[in-house]
């Protein structure tokens, strides 16, 4: 996931907060313990150990004596994540991003009803959680293209976004700002606390801190200007993967000059099944695994990195509470918990994870070959997304809870390396 500022990679979880630790709750009731650190240590000593397994799984294939017939298979195990993980995922994010797109339509504040605002959020959440369901192949088109940006960089610039709103410069060159595009400037309109916006709402000034001189009716104008490239973006990503992309959302790419082929003309899936080939950027199966598993960026473990250092660590760990991602819809658990589901569905290979029975993946490969990794791998990512879902909700007031400080007063700042 891109954010517009930069962190480190690794980090060190192992130890104490330097906060001080509070005690589990014996309480009977179910009331969220929003002042117990043990829960988000937990949870980011869960994802550095899906970081260790991942790493220890790809050097066991690294440093193996591989006979062809566990090469062959490996090859296909990236064919299947070309064609049962990654092409699906991003099929499915693009149908729901259109259902979004069409909740909203071009619906005036005085035409909108409370029926088309429910949809475009319910909509948005479904978008939303097959996003966060690709963050683990992100290298690719979502990379190379800067398409990531576009659609999922935060925190929001509120600052800048309240201007374009009270200036009413608020449609094309607003555009052109990752900072107020994609999934979080949609959040921001369409939810507040949690819940979805009223029809009243949009019908009258913006209550939200700030932003109290601005018009729904501008907001929502707003809404259906970024949802409408959302779209595109979603349908670049499918389009970008699939080697034999659907013709309309082929030719809306096209129509609107984007790039969707690799540095060398192919798709990216073609890219991905035929490493080594002179015609791949993948100089060899190994190349192409890593990308998959462990690579810096856009891989499986980059992902359970940001995850554990970024998204929980910047608020939890360092009180930058401005870095809550998705705040407005409290659905930042959530979006957690489904980054760990995109390393699964990778694992498994299928869209469903361990649920799934997919006959080709690398869960199956190390059964077979190397057990001991392969159930060391499976555990960890169990429970990260057990401990990130043990973490009380929403993460937005157990992070304010801790540090003492309010989301909406937290000052945006530059996050050193």
């Amino acid at each position: 996931m891109k954010t517009i500022f930069k962190f480190a990679l690794s980090f060190m979880i192992t130890g104490a907060l330097g906060m001080g630790f509070v005690s589990c709750s014996s309480d009977d009731d179910d009331t969220p313990d929003f002042n117990n650190k043990v829960y988000g240590q937990q949870a980011m000593n869960a994802c550095e150990d899906v970081i260790n397994q991942l790493n220890l799984a790809m050097s066991k294939i690294e440093k193996s004596n591989l006979t062809n017939e566990q090469k062959a298979e490996l090859q296909q195990i990236l064919e299947n994540n070309v064609d049962n993980v990654i092409v699906p995922t991003y099929k499915n994010l693009a149908d729901a991003a259109e259902k979004l797109q069409k909740s909203l339509g071009d619906l005036s504040a005085n035409e909108i009803t409370q029926a088309n605002i429910d949809n475009a959020c319910a909509a948005f959440k479904e978008a939303r959680a097959w996003w966060e369901k690709s963050e683990a192949f992100l290298g690719g088109a979502a990379s190379d293209f800067d398409i990531d940006p576009g659609i999922d960089s935060w925190p929001l610039n509120r600052d800048l976004l309240h201007s374009y709103f009270t200036t009413g410069q608020f449609s094309e060159e607003a555009l052109d700002d990752q900072s107020i595009l994609g999934f979080h400037a949609l959040e921001f309109v369409l939810f507040r606390d949690g819940k979805n916006r009223t029809v009243a709402e949009f019908q009258s000034n913006d209550t939200y801190k700030g932003f109290t001189d601005v018009k729904g009716a501008e907001e929502l104008k707003y809404a259906e200007a970024v949802a409408k490239e959302l779209v595109l973006s979603c349908y670049n990503l499918e389009v970008a993967w699939s080697e034999t992309p659907n013709a309309a959302r082929l030719k809306a790419v096209q129509d609107a000059n984007r790039d969707y082929l690799t540095k060398k003309g192919k798709s990216f899936g073609w890219n991905m099944k035929n490493s080594g080939s002179t015609e791949s950027t993948f100089d060899g199966l190994n190349d192409a695994l890593s990308q998959v598993l462990n690579d810096d960026e856009g891989s499986a473990v980059a992902i359970a990195d940001e995850v554990g250092s970024g998204k929980i660590g910047h608020p939890f760990q360092s009180g930058y509470i401005f870095y809550v991602e998705s705040p407005y819809s409290y659905n930042s658990l959530t979006d957690f918990q489904n980054n760990i589901r995109s390393i699964e569905n990778v694992w498994y290979g299928n869209t469903n994870g361990a649920k799934g029975n997919a006959k080709v993946s690398l869960s199956q490969w190390f059964a077979k070959n190397d057990s001991k990794t392969g159930q060391a791998v499976e555990a960890a990512i169990s429970s990260a997304i057990s401990k990130i879902g043990a973490i009380p909700g929403p993460f937005v007031k157990y992070v304010s809870t801790i540090w003492n400080k309010s989301f909406e007063d937290d000052e945006v700042v530059e996050i050193p390396e």
